[in-house]
């Protein structure tokens, strides 16, 4: 496709803002309250929305043409951005109003997910999913890579401000990138026929009731997703806290796990032609052990070594999966299982968030870790029987 440059740099720049924006916001909030609960709350309440706005956004993406999705999620982002910094610059901030516009981003990136990754999913065959997901994945985490040293410094030599009007810029200029796509793109969708949104929804369900192999993936992923959003959202907490570490020492550490990230992007294929049908095991061995490293003791060598192995490990978990759910779906169901996908993923951060919160409140931000260290034990023991089961080893087969 001529356009997946700009696929590229659209990844690239909305991660890259995404991640400054995190770095500068959770640094804000705690610096404003001195509280964890409220980032458990802004974690939390940011994936609330989605929970409900999935099941309609998986059918829109489904109905409706995949760019246009898209470019209009992104320049939501762009607007929640812009809204941010102007009360920023009025001196009218306060944390309700952070997390409100937090909510704004994160319903804007529910949309976005699902449809950039269904448009990516009909323009390509198959066999070329994992290479093309890893590639796009790659260009996202060097993005937040960036963007989190970029963020880090930026709050503690210049201004927030003006990390926010990089932010800012980062998303507009995004979505100037899918504008400029050009050609039409052969839709695969099947709806073509006028249903109720009501029963495409319950379409979607009835498909993963009799796909309970999808439903597996969906397990494996979100708790991937759950470390990883958990991580990035108490970091500032960790580093002030734990650490006793300054702004700077926060942004590194936020990089380091989008350097893990990058990594796992890189060696995507290589990962999953050497794991063939056990890489998601052997992924959450290695966030089970970074969790460890983290949560153990306060020796920031170690905390920067388990941050490392959790951006790695999540993010195969994330991107290899994500390539597997492709497959093995229909592409008239694409969006829906993206989302569907997503209801999960933020489910299990809106239920553990305040709770995590209140657990750094009370015994301090490592355990944290230690209480991921559960969920992700009990994932290992389903990854080991689901690498056996017949769908999942001829799809990783195949591609190994």
């Amino acid at each position: 496709m001529s356009g997946f440059k700009n696929i590229l740099i659209t990844f690239f720049l909305s991660e890259f803002g995404r991640a400054m924006y995190f770095v500068t916001v959770t640094w804000l909030l705690y610096q404003l309250t001195n509280d964890a609960l409220y980032t458990g709350v802004l974690v939390g309440l940011g994936f609330l929305p989605g929970l409900v706005l999935n099941l309609f956004f998986g059918v829109i993406v489904d109905r409706f043409n995949r760019k246009i999705l898209s470019i209009v999620a992104n320049l939501l982002c762009t607007g929640s951005m812009a809204l941010l910094l102007f009360f920023f610059v009025i001196d009218k901030i306060n944390p309700w109003l952070i997390i409100v516009v937090h909510i704004i981003l994160q319903v804007s990136g529910s949309l976005f997910r699902p449809a950039i990754q269904a448009f990516i999913a009909e323009c390509f065959e198959k066999d070329n999913l994992p290479k093309v997901f890893s590639q796009s994945s790659s260009a996202a985490i060097v993005g937040g890579l960036l963007g989190a040293s970029v963020g880090g410094l930026i709050i503690s030599f210049i201004s927030v401000s003006g990390s926010m009007s990089i932010v800012t810029g980062s998303f507009a200029i995004a979505s100037i990138s899918l504008i400029l796509i050009k050609g039409k793109v052969k839709q695969k969708q099947a709806i073509t026929k006028r249903t109720s949104i009501s029963k495409d929804i319950t379409d979607g369900f009835l498909y993963i009731k009799n796909n309970k192999f999808l439903l597996g993936l969906f397990i494996i992923m979100f708790n991937g997703q759950l470390v990883f959003h958990t991580t990035l959202g108490f970091l500032s907490v960790y580093t002030v806290d734990y650490l006793l570490q300054s702004a700077t020492i926060y942004g590194l550490l936020d990089a380091t796990i989008s350097l893990g990230g990058v990594l796992a992007g890189l060696f995507g294929t290589w990962w999953w032609k050497k794991g063939k049908s056990k890489f998601a095991l052997y992924s959450l061995f290695i966030v089970l052990i970074g969790l460890f490293f983290v949560g153990i003791a306060p020796i920031l060598s170690l905390s920067f070594v388990g941050i490392f192995l959790i951006g790695l490990g999540t993010t195969w978990i994330r991107v290899l999966l994500q390539s597997v759910q492709q497959m093995a779906t229909d592409s008239e169901y694409h969006g829906r299982m993206a989302s569907y996908r997503m209801i999960g993923n933020q489910g299990s951060v809106v239920i553990s968030a305040p709770l995590l919160g209140w657990i750094a409140s009370n015994f301090g931000a490592n355990y944290i870790f230690l209480s991921l260290m559960i969920p992700i034990s009990l994932c290992i023991l389903f990854a080991f029987f689901q690498s056996n089961q017949e769908p999942f080893t001829k799809i990783t087969n195949k591609i190994a």
